[in-house]
């Protein structure tokens, strides 16, 4: 003969059966929060470890710009002095040019003096050493016809 169950067995494993889904659904929906709890935790740690990192690379982008900017405002610096140094320099070499010019001018001023007045000196005696040959040679002819 079959087995028959008892309605108040069943039913009182039925309640218990209940109670422990019930139990096991609380225990899976404590277990689902704290999980959400941790995937919260870690996503806001996520972010928040993002928004430090993130902070540190605007400070050294910050950091480098101004290292950039420096080094920009630096090397202006120096072509501007490399700039004033040339022209100074070439300033001067220009005051030499003009000072070597002048004394070549004045170098070839002072020997177009020394050969104008060689030339008159030697045009002078000339003239003597003809005025010479003129009075020996009226000398000659004139001790010639005595």
């Amino acid at each position: 003969m079959p087995h028959t169950p008892d309605p108040a067995q069943e039913l009182s494993a039925l309640h218990a059966e209940n109670r422990h889904l019930k139990d096991t659904i609380a225990a899976l929906r404590q277990s689902l929060e704290v999980l959400v709890l941790d995937k919260d935790a870690a996503v806001q740690q996520a972010v928040a470890a993002s928004k430090g990192e993130i902070e540190n690379m605007k400070a050294a982008v910050v950091a480098l710009r101004e290292a950039l900017e420096g080094l920009r405002a630096e090397r202006d610096r120096q072509v501007q002095e490399a700039v004033a140094r040339g022209q100074g320099e070439n300033r001067e070499l220009q005051n030499a040019i003009a000072a070597l010019r002048e004394r070549m001018d004045q170098a070839l001023a002072d020997e177009r003096e020394r050969s104008r007045l060689e030339r008159r000196a030697l045009e002078d005696e000339l003239a003597q050493l003809r005025q010479t040959v003129v009075t020996l040679r009226e000398a000659l002819e004139a001790g010639g016809r005595t």
